[in-house]
């Protein structure tokens, strides 16, 4: 029997994508070897407020610049409203029957993973892979609370030694609109294309 490809999954608004998303990604990617990775810019994130959420079109184009080696797929973008992970792993188990599914995901996700909608659905689609961005927490304790907290094996939910590099797309947006330069702060290719279509007050 063949092993199972092995998709890695990453959501998030990327309002813009920036450089602490793509060094996650390349760290979980070199550890875990990956067939295959899709980037999964939201649609309206359900737990995050959108009032400064740059159109998905964007965001799309965005995330092609940031992540040219990774597949950027639009279904909850298209859809036009809020998304929900447990909906979207089960579209995408459609397509890849065969795959596992890795859901990659920030510490403070993890810690409120059980107000989720429908969690043990995206448990039964995806396995969790987690990172220890939060100093205050480390590896072991996230692997603590995902056994006794979340009920989930180490099979379920991998908790990562790899520690993020500390940015957010809060701080690239306060940077544009301050006129201050984003070259530190996300890929050349994302920069340009922020200052070509004047997103956020840049």
């Amino acid at each position: 029997m063949e092993p199972k490809s092995k998709i890695a999954i990453l959501g998030g608004s990327f309002n813009p994508p920036h450089n602490g998303h793509v060094h996650l990604l390349n760290a979980f990617r070199e550890n875990m070897h990956f067939d295959k990775v899709l980037i999964l810019p939201a649609g309206i994130p359900p737990h995050k407020q959108a009032a400064e959420l740059a159109a998905g079109e964007h965001r799309l184009a965005m995330c092609r610049l940031a992540f040219p080696d990774a597949e950027v797929s639009d279904i909850e973008v298209k859809t036009g409203g809020k998304n929900y992970t447990a909906d979207t792993l089960e579209i995408l188990k459609r397509q890849y029957p065969q795959a596992q599914l890795y859901f990659i995901m920030g510490t403070d996700m993890l810690l409120s993973f059980a107000s989720w909608r429908d969690p043990e659905r995206i448990v039964r689609n995806a396995v969790l892979l987690c990172d220890c961005r939060d100093e205050k927490t480390s590896a072991a304790q996230l692997r603590e609370f995902a056994k006794t907290k979340l009920h989930l094996s180490s099979e379920q939910c991998i908790i990562s030694d790899v520690v993020p590099l500390p940015l957010s797309s809060t701080q690239v947006r306060n940077a544009c609109r301050r006129g201050e330069s984003i070259a530190a702060l996300v890929p050349p290719a994302v920069a340009e294309y922020i200052k070509k279509e004047g997103l956020y007050g840049g």
